[in-house]
């Protein structure tokens, strides 16, 4: 027959009792780590969540900054290069290159700013027909 206490209850057998403290603490350290990998994954999406961002900034710039110089003078200056008032931390550079053919110009835009601490950047090509321009 099962032993009683005082009260009338079944005491309890051996091995029948709550968790170990071993087992406890295994449950603890599971779900520390899987914490940590959770606060990794989200941070690292946060980042390429951020990093597309920036890249989709940059390109809407760069089509800006393409219609900005889509007239160009026979005295316009070749290499040029700025900030973007309503995007501090974005600058832009433009450099106008001669090619083999005779007025045919290569444009290279590139919009640039800083991302996790090192410099970033995005670069269109354009040619560019300008017959009149002198380097």
């Amino acid at each position: 027959m099962n032993a009683r206490d005082q009260r009338g209850h079944a005491a309890p057998r051996s091995g029948e009792g709550g968790f170990l403290l071993l087992e406890v603490l295994l449950a603890l350290f599971l779900l520390t780590i899987s914490v940590f990998v959770l606060i990794e994954g989200l941070s690292r999406c946060l980042a390429a969540a951020r990093a597309v961002q920036s890249y989709s900034t940059s390109e809407m710039l760069l089509a800006n900054q393409s219609y900005v110089f889509h007239t160009e003078r026979g005295t316009d200056i070749l290499d040029q290069e700025g900030t973007f008032d309503d995007y501090p931390g974005y600058a832009w550079s433009r450099k106008l290159e001669q090619t083999d053919t005779e007025g045919l110009w290569k444009q290279v835009l590139t919009v640039s700013w800083y991302e996790r601490g090192q410099v970033a950047s995005d670069s269109v090509v354009e040619y560019k027909y300008l017959p009149d321009k002198q380097r």
